[in-house]
């Protein structure tokens, strides 16, 4: 299991910190998150990323991060939009968005009833798949790349919860409480 690398293109369309009070909430998920080993550390750094619908576009956390816990508001990416055919999101904030910034676009994109998208990483969530009757996705795909954004997509179909093969799952929620105790209570199957 490799965390992403960053696939596309990035602009800037602004350096201004994402102002919303709903981050107050993602980062007590990410928090919690990290405690509970959905999103371990590998190789420095801790993998998975969060996000939630805002405006037009969404909050996500930002790549690279070293840890999950104590996350200040720079931390955080506004994800404005996504051009497939340049393969280039446009973000506002000081950091670059996570490696799956297109991913979370994607489902968003697809699924308009979706407020909030966590990706994380735990052995026993994959492991017991088929035990927890999650889909899976059929294809291993280099993390963070399109190619695996539509591998989940045909995936998800209208599922709230898939397993990424080999690599993670996906958890998704009308609201951030929805996503992540959905995923909690999959680990404590």
């Amino acid at each position: 299991m490799k965390e992403g690398k960053i696939r596309f293109n990035i602009i800037f369309v602004s350096d201004e910190i994402p102002s919303d009070i709903r981050i107050e909430e993602l980062k007590e998920w990410s928090e919690r998150f990290q405690r509970n080993g959905l999103t371990p550390e590998i190789e420095g750094n801790y993998t998975g990323n969060l996000s939630f619908r805002s405006e037009e576009g969404f909050v996500i956390t930002a790549s690279g991060l070293k840890s999950k816990e104590n996350l200040g508001d720079d931390c955080f990416v506004y994800v404005e939009s996504y051009d497939e055919q340049s393969n280039t999101v446009y973000v506002g904030g000081k950091r670059h968005p996570s490696s799956e910034a297109v991913m979370h676009f994607l489902i968003y994109k697809a699924r308009e009833e979706v407020n909030a998208i966590f990706h994380g990483h735990n052995e026993v969530i994959i492991a017991n798949a088929e035990k927890f009757k999650l889909p899976v996705t059929e294809r291993e795909h280099e993390p963070g790349s399109r190619e695996l954004a539509n591998e989940v997509l045909r995936a998800l179909g209208d599922n709230n919860l898939i397993v990424i093969k080999n690599h993670g799952f996906i958890s998704l929620g009308k609201t951030m409480n929805e996503a992540g105790k959905q995923a909690l209570a999959t680990l404590r199957k």
